[in-house]
Parts: structure tokens; C-alpha cells; sequence
């Protein structure tokens, strides 16, 4: 009968389980001694192992429905190292659980770094505007920038009136200041080294004369600024006839910074003054002044102050004469065409800012001066006197 017991209890399934354990443990010192010493050490003695076997009650066979399944071991349990204890060593190998090294991305996403400008900064008011190689408008054009476009002062011109800046095409250029704001630009230096201007070549302009007309004698005085005499062939010119009986004493084109006179600014005025006076310079009421081309209008003296009237320009221009007074109609020079597009060309030479501006009209007959002219307002002044 003991027999019996022990053949039962050997191949009893915690017995098997209990001797696969130890087999697997020592597999894993085995190979964990390979990994601590290199795959170039010795191989390890063989240690036998005594396995002792512990007597068990053998419980009552019971009727089973279904086989047991046989229990694998776990990682965890492979990954043990069991201490074991042998007559050839006293050395107790301490258990731990071996962790797998997992590699970890080490991906960095940079994220760039804002960079707040300081010091001397300028940014561009207009829409488009000109950058050029040097401090005039004679100089090369390099580039240009629009509205709200920022760059960083380098110098400005003794003047003060154009300022260097970093960069554009990859080069340092110059913008007029009228046409940008500044900040932080308190400190900032002349340019050291300020390339000289190209002086354009003055072409001679010649000019057509006529013979000179005996002026009849008038008490009143000599005008100012008259307008330019006619051209042949020019429908824009007026009709200065000797024999009216309005003349034409006093014309004057308010140009920029003149009656808010200004280029590419909503703000700026477009107005004719009108004046009719007597004999002796006393305002004249009620005199109609008629316009000759565009819309045809007429104004009537007096709204203004004594003899005066307003016109507000637009897009259609006026050639104005004294069609009638408190008398009845009467005879009048006409004026050059005056208007914000289609002018007089000779009577706003020079008037619109000079060739240091960047964005003269008409400094001279040949530059920036073909109809229609576009982005300027600027206002006239004129005065009819009656002389019979």
C-alpha cells in the first residue's frame, strides 16, 4: 500500500509542476549568469540538484466532469531568479525580476523662439512705397514695400527727411519719411557714408511767345501768379482777351502744405476761391461765375464774404469767367482749366513737391507729369476784377 502511494504521489500534477518550476529557475541563472558575464565565460559547472519530496495527504478521488488543464507558468514567474541553496555552495543569489530595456524615443520638436524687435523701427504707411539706393529720388530703385511692412532703422540723412533701413532684396535701402512712422528713433545717427546724388540733366524747355500786348490802363493792381499764357493748340489754356471787361488779377495754385494741400492724404482740401471785385477791389455780389467745360456750372458771389464764392473739385475740371453781374451780362477772360486731374500742366509745375520728393507730381514738365494726374489735391485762388 505505500508503494501504491508514493508512484501516486510522484506523478502527482503540483509535483510536476513543482520540478518544471525548478528546471525553468535554473535555466534562467544559467542565462542570466551569461548575461552578466558575457557570452565569452566559461560555461558553469552543472550543480546537481537534490530534490526532496515532502509526503501529502492523498486526498478522496472525486468524480472529475472535465480534465484539468495543466498551468503554464507566467513571465514573471520564468523571470525569477530563486534562490537555491546546494552542498557545493554556501552563495545565496538574491531574487529580481528582470525588466526589459524598452528604447524611447528621443524626438524633440523645437518650437521656434519669438523675437521681440527693439530699437529703431519703422513701418510703411503707404500702399506701395519705393525703396531706393540712396536718400533722393534720383537714386536707383532697389525695391519696394507695402503698408505695414516693418524694418529696422540703420541711419538717416543729414536732413532727417529719409531714413536707411535693414533689409530689402537682402540690402540696406532708403525710404522718404513722409510716407512712414517711426519709433525709438530718437538716437539715431547720420549715415557715415551717404552715396552722392545723380543730379538729372536739365533738358531746355522752349517756350512759345507771342507779341507782347499794350495792357489798357486799370486802377487795380498787377496780378500775382497769373495764369500761364496759352499754348498753341492747347484746349486746356484760357482766353485772356485785352478788351473784357473782367480781367484776371490775382491765380494762385495752393499746393502742398498750402491750405492742407496734400499727395495720396483723403484729408487734404480741393477748393476754388473765387473772388469778383470792382474797379476799386470792393467785393461784388451777386456776379455769376460760369463754368466752361465739365459740368457747367454756375456760382453766385457773395455766399463766401463780400464778392466770394467756393468750388469743391473732383474728377471734371472748370475753366471759370464772369457770365453777368448785378449790370447784365457781360464780357470776361476765361482762366486756364483748373481741376485735381485734368489741370493746366504749367500752372502746377513745380507746386506739387520738387525732385527730393518722393512722390512729386509735376516737379518738372517731364517727370510724373501726364494727364490725368491721380492721389493729389491741392486748391486755387483766383480773382476777377472789372475794369469797364
Amino acid at each position: 500500500m505505500k508503494r501504491s502511494t508514493d508512484r501516486d504521489n510522484a506523478y502527482h500534477p503540483l509535483v510536476w509542476l513543482s520540478k518544471l518550476l525548478l528546471l525553468v529557475s535554473a535555466s534562467a541563472l544559467l542565462s542570466g549568469c551569461g548575461l552578466l558575464f558575457g557570452s565569452d565565460a566559461a560555461e558553469p559547472t552543472e550543480i546537481p540538484v537534490t530534490v526532496h519530496t515532502v509526503p501529502t495527504f492523498t486526498p478522496t478521488p472525486m468524480r472529475q466532469e472535465a480534465s484539468t488543464p495543466t498551468v503554464a507558468p507566467t513571465l514573471a514567474q520564468t523571470q525569477t531568479l530563486v534562490a537555491l541553496s546546494t552542498d557545493l555552495s554556501t552563495t545565496t543569489v538574491a531574487s529580481a525580476v528582470l525588466t526589459p530595456t524598452v528604447p524611447v524615443s528621443q524626438t524633440t520638436t523645437s518650437t521656434p523662439t519669438a523675437v521681440t524687435a527693439t530699437g529703431p523701427l519703422l513701418t510703411v504707411n503707404d500702399e506701395a512705397v519705393n525703396i531706393r539706393s540712396g536718400p533722393a529720388t534720383s537714386f536707383a530703385l532697389i525695391g519696394t514695400a507695402s503698408k505695414d511692412q516693418t524694418f529696422q532703422i540703420v541711419a538717416k540723412n543729414p536732413v532727417g527727411d529719409w531714413w536707411q533701413i535693414c533689409c530689402i532684396n537682402e540690402q540696406q535701402g532708403w525710404i522718404f519719411g513722409a510716407l512712414a512712422s517711426v519709433a525709438n528713433a530718437d538716437q539715431v545717427a547720420v549715415a557715415a557714408d551717404i552715396p552722392t546724388a545723380v543730379q538729372p540733366t536739365e533738358t531746355p524747355v522752349t517756350v512759345a511767345t507771342t507779341e507782347p500786348i499794350a495792357a489798357a490802363p486799370t486802377p487795380a493792381a498787377q496780378p500775382t501768379n497769373a495764369p500761364a499764357p496759352a499754348e498753341p493748340g492747347d484746349s486746356t489754356a484760357g482766353i485772356f482777351n485785352d478788351d473784357a471787361t473782367y480781367k484776371i488779377v490775382h491765380f494762385h495754385v495752393l499746393g502742398l502744405n498750402e491750405n492742407n494741400g496734400g499727395i495720396r492724404d483723403s484729408r487734404a482740401q480741393h477748393l476754388i476761391f473765387v473772388t469778383v471785385v470792382d474797379a476799386n477791389g470792393n467785393g461784388i455780389d451777386g456776379a455769376v461765375v460760369k463754368n466752361l467745360v465739365g459740368d457747367h456750372s454756375e456760382i453766385v458771389t457773395g455766399g463766401k464774404g463780400p464778392g466770394k464764392a467756393e468750388i469743391t473739385m473732383y474728377y471734371d475740371p472748370f475753366k471759370l469767367t464772369v457770365a453777368s453781374d448785378s449790370s447784365g451780362p457781360t464780357t470776361s477772360q476765361v482762366s486756364n482749366q483748373m481741376g485735381l486731374a485734368f489741370p493746366h500742366i504749367p500752372d502746377i509745375v513745380g507746386q506739387l513737391g520738387g525732385t527730393d520728393y518722393e512722390y512729386a507730381v509735376c516737379p518738372t514738365p517731364e517727370i510724373n507729369c501726364t494727364l490725368p494726374i491721380h492721389a493729389v489735391h491741392y486748391s486755387y485762388e483766383i480773382t476777377f476784377q472789372k475794369v469797364k
